[in-house]
């Protein structure tokens, strides 16, 4: 009997532990929370789960983190109604091999997604970033993942992969964009705002002609072709799109509705909405935070001429030597053509003084000249002498700073004469300029402005000069600079009638000045010219190499920009 009973406790607790052990594999995968490589991964905790509501998170991970097959991640997101596209982006997208020595080619590839799914609407609300090779485009692999939850106004970042996994791949909460823009250099470390450094969305190479991505300009044909993923997978052979309709149909709407939020972000507001004062006018509470945008680089987008190098580009496999026509250098090396003069696919309007789109028809450097500027600056891509696939390939003001800056226009915040006040500082640096960036300083944390009603064109209005205006004039003048200093010139321009008139002429005497040099004063004076505009396109990609922010964009290390080694000046400049 006793041999009985004990059996019976065996069996019973041999019973209880198999069914905890079944319920505890039955059990679902939960989201993990990790907020940098190499750091803690564990539980994400309560509190930040009820902060998530993006599209990603409600789709996939809420109730199926354990999903680490692409084509189920893609399906939860899309369901039935869903579609789905992919774009193409590499440094070395020019080479149609498909191998690196022994070794398949790869590829970075940006999953994006439209209509609707349940009650998400996945257009430019959720992105995923992949790789594949010239073998195979892999079901199983490391994946990067953003989600915009527009109800709380912030993008939220997510990654698979193994770390605090090992051997088995799990979903981890990464970061927000909450403020990310406000991170120190050290705070961005091994987190996804190293990259997105304002917590938007990232396209580097954002317009035409999109140096390094498949595109209407440079059509990466082999995809479909040569290379043996073409036939193994239809989000190649079905889905491939063109870095203009990623442009147009996603990052740009993206960034617009991330800035409109940040926006929201600084002004007074009562029980969520803006509080309204007396006179009809709202309060900034955060000046220098939301006008930072106007006054300082805080990214950049990359630019070039039309014209492809041909095989002065190291990863070509073009026989012949480009460029092929003139190189017209791009209007936004000069200064911030988009802002200043609009009518350009990122900014309609902006400042809507034409004369900043005449620099490229003015600046044009015959093939010859070129290529005399390449081979004796001694740039170098990969270790290897050349140029990027596009000629004059150089940063510009970025989309997440410009759109900023049209918006705060249109909403009333700034009026198109302080705008035009601060364009027309250090005019010929379009980015990095340490003298606009050093007039941030007297902007207030708190002032006044009338709201435009939606669709109302500021620069159809007098508003000139408005409380912000007032109280950086103030400023301005209990410092008592001298008129020569930048702060000095700042002052006299925000004190004349017509800051829009003085930045227009400006812009007018600039262009005539880069006109005379390169085209009406001698082959000496214009080859002085070019070798001085061609060591300054240098010079600012050496800019984002060593800058302690800007510098994670550059993420192929060498492959991005066309330099001289380090510590070798560039041939053009000693002549």
């Amino acid at each position: 009997m006793h041999k009985l009973i004990t059996a019976a406790i065996i069996f019973l607790l041999s019973f209880m532990m198999s069914t905890k052990l079944a319920l505890a594999q039955a059990a679902p995968v939960s989201l993990l929370e990790q907020r940098r490589d190499g750091g803690r991964v564990q539980q994400i905790s309560p509190t930040t789960i009820t902060s998530l509501g993006d599209p990603f998170f409600n789709l996939v991970l809420k109730d199926h983190a354990d999903a680490v097959n692409l084509a189920d991640i893609e399906q939860f997101i899309k369901g039935e109604r869903g579609q789905e596209q992919t774009f193409v982006v590499d440094e070395t997208i020019v080479d149609t091999s498909p191998t690196i020595g022994t070794q398949p080619a790869s590829r970075r590839a940006v999953l994006s997604f439209t209509g609707r799914n349940q009650e998400e609407q996945l257009d430019r609300n959720v992105m995923l970033s992949v790789f594949f090779t010239s073998e195979n485009f892999p079901d199983v692999q490391s994946i990067e993942a953003l989600g915009w939850d527009g109800q709380r106004g912030r993008y939220n970042y997510y990654k698979l992969d193994q770390q605090g996994t090992p051997g088995r791949l799990s979903w981890k909460f990464r970061n927000s964009s909450v403020e990310a823009d406000l991170l120190q250099p050290a705070q961005r470390t091994g987190t996804c705002l190293q990259c997105h450094i304002n917590g938007a969305p990232v396209m580097k190479e954002l317009a035409f002609p999109w140096n390094n991505w498949h595109s209407i300009a440079f059509n990466a044909s082999y995809l479909k072709s040569n290379w043996r993923v073409g036939t193994n997978s239809s989000r190649i052979a079905q889905n491939l799109g063109g870095a203009e309709r990623l442009e147009t149909n996603f990052i740009l709407p993206a960034i617009n509705q991330f800035n409109e939020k940040k926006m929201d972000e600084s002004l007074a507001r009562n029980n969520g909405s803006p509080v309204i004062n007396p006179d009809g006018t709202q309060q900034v509470i955060r000046g220098k935070r939301l006008l930072r945008s106007l006054f300082d680089t805080t990214e950049f987008n990359l630019i070039s001429s039309n014209q492809q190098v041909g095989n002065l580009h190291p990863f070509s496999n073009t026989p012949t030597s480009g460029p092929f026509a003139n190189v017209q250098i791009p209007n936004t090396f000069f200064l911030n053509a988009n802002l200043i003069s609009g009518s350009t696919p990122s900014i309609a309007q902006g400042l809507n003084i034409a004369e900043g789109l005449r620099f490229s028809n003015i600046a044009q450097v015959q093939p010859d000249e070129y290529r005399q500027l390449l081979n004796q600056s001694g740039v170098k891509l990969d270790g290897k002498p050349g140029d990027a696939n596009f000629a004059w390939f150089v940063p510009e003001p970025s989309h997440v700073d410009n759109s900023m800056v049209e918006q705060l226009m249109k909403r009333g915040v700034v009026t198109p004469e302080f705008v035009a006040a601060v364009m027309a500082i250090d005019l010929e640096t379009p980015v990095f300029s340490e003298e606009r960036k050093k007039m941030l300083e007297f902007i207030p944390e708190q002032f006044n402005f009338q709201p435009l009603q939606s669709g109302t064109n500021p620069l159809t209005l007098t508003r000139h000069p408005d409380d912000l205006t007032q109280k950086v004039i103030a400023a301005l003048e209990q410092q008592n600079p001298a008129s020569d200093s930048t702060a000095g010139q700042f002052l006299a321009i925000l004190k004349s009638n017509n800051p829009l008139q003085v930045l227009q002429e400006r812009v007018q005497a600039y262009s005539n000045s880069i006109d005379q040099k390169l085209n009406k004063s001698g082959q000496q004076t214009r080859q002085a010219e070019l070798n001085r505009l061609y060591d300054l396109a240098i010079a600012r990609r050496r800019t984002i190499i060593s800058d302690p922010v800007l510098a994670a964009l550059n993420e192929t290390g060498n492959e991005l920009f066309p330099v001289p080694d380090v510590g070798i000046a560039s041939a053009t400049s000693s002549q």
